[in-house]
């Protein structure tokens, strides 16, 4: 385990300070840790750490908006790494988040922005849905192919390699809680994007605490099944 620091400003005017998260803890049977890959983690505020999977040669750093309760993490090699939302910050980042890759992610915007949506995406990025078997809960992997840049995605188009990323929401009539993860890195460590992904949503979106064993273990496989196709034509 590696320390993902948060900086002692991102506090200001709160009563907590950064707190380092447990120095060990155990990997999903799902998620066998590739060589070359670390796990960073860190406690933003009272409560559950949050944990990233990501490249050994990577710097973590968190963020933490102390105004609205956001929470990020990126774990990056130059341009080059992977990035993690976990809570966006706000009802109106937190109903945006997904929109672009999740029908009910969408519906829900448009009704929450009466309208006034902002939801696109390069028409070259592949998007696949993943059924949760479970109602208003969602997820869907994304491919964004090298030197495509997808202005909702950190990394995207920085290079000559591919960004998948995977997108998960709890959506109702007006309303969303969206989260992300995204990993550009070298074909030759796709290994790694494969368990930073699937390690997120096993350990770390809050749909998952809400979806049968069963149903995460095939949601685990079509992620997975998707990335290994973007592996033979990325």
């Amino acid at each position: 385990m590696a320390p993902c620091p948060v900086p002692a400003a991102d506090y200001a005017g709160t009563p907590y300070s950064p707190r380092p998260a447990p120095a060990t803890m155990r990997l999903p049977a799902a998620v066998p840790l590739p060589a070359g890959a670390q796990i960073f983690g860190t406690e933003f505020l009272p409560g559950p750490a949050s944990y990233l999977l990501g490249q050994r040669s990577a710097t973590c750093r968190g963020a933490l908006a102390s105004a609205d309760g956001g929470e990020s993490m990126m774990a990056a090699d130059r341009s080059h790494g992977v990035t993690m939302t976990i809570r966006p910050g706000g009802v109106g980042p937190s109903t945006d988040l997904a929109c672009p890759y999740i029908p009910a992610a969408h519906a829900a915007d448009e009704a929450f922005r009466q309208g006034h949506v902002f939801c696109d995406h390069p028409s070259a990025d592949v998007i696949r849905q993943i059924p949760t078997g479970t109602a208003s809960l969602y997820a869907a992997a994304v491919l964004v192919p090298a030197q495509v840049t997808d202005p909702n995605i950190r990394g995207s188009g920085d290079g000559t390699d591919p960004t998948v990323a995977l997108y998960t929401a709890q959506a109702g009539s007006d309303f969303a809680n969206g989260q992300m993860i995204a990993c550009t890195l070298a074909p030759a460590e796709a290994s790694i994007c494969a368990a930073s992904l699937t390690f997120f949503l096993a350990t770390q979106a809050q749909i998952s605490t809400r979806i049968s064993a069963a149903s995460l273990r095939t949601m685990e496989g079509t992620l997975t099944s998707f990335l290994a196709e973007h592996n033979r034509t990325g």
